[in-house]
């Protein structure tokens, strides 16, 4: 099933979004994902990464996105050292979807500031939730 946990650290600037987008499809990939599952998670994971981008006031951050198989779910983090930021309240359209396709396509989101890093917590279950 790959490796149960990795992580990727980039610069955080939109040139990097190619190379989280790779990284995310190749964990997917591994963990034998379905379509779906792996494109609502790559379209997360660019989401809140572009929002961080969007949103740095031209600090010189990076962005460092984590994997972690579980037995019944993928949880990514998505660290950041910029300035305290929460991209889940993103609402405004300038900026993307925001919260909006997260809470449809994730079943577990948080966010924490912690020791001057912005920490973005999914969880997508392998299996569908019983509704």
């Amino acid at each position: 099933m790959g490796k149960e946990k990795d992580y990727i650290v980039v610069e955080a600037n939109y040139r990097s979004l190619e190379l989280i987008s790779s990284f995310i499809q190749k964990k997917c990939l591994l963990s034998k994902l379905s379509f779906k599952k792996t494109w609502e998670i790559m379209l997360t994971v660019d989401e809140i990464c572009s929002s961080i981008i969007t949103c740095k006031n031209n600090e010189p951050n990076i962005i460092k996105v984590t994997w972690e198989n579980m037995p019944n779910s993928i949880k990514i983090e998505i660290i950041d050292d910029g300035c305290p930021f929460n991209p889940l309240n993103i609402t405004h359209e300038d900026y993307g979807l925001g919260i909006q396709i997260i809470k449809e396509m994730i079943d577990y989101f948080e966010y924490k500031r912690e020791n001057s890093y912005n920490i973005v917590i999914l969880k997508k279950n392998r299996r569908r939730r019983k509704k």
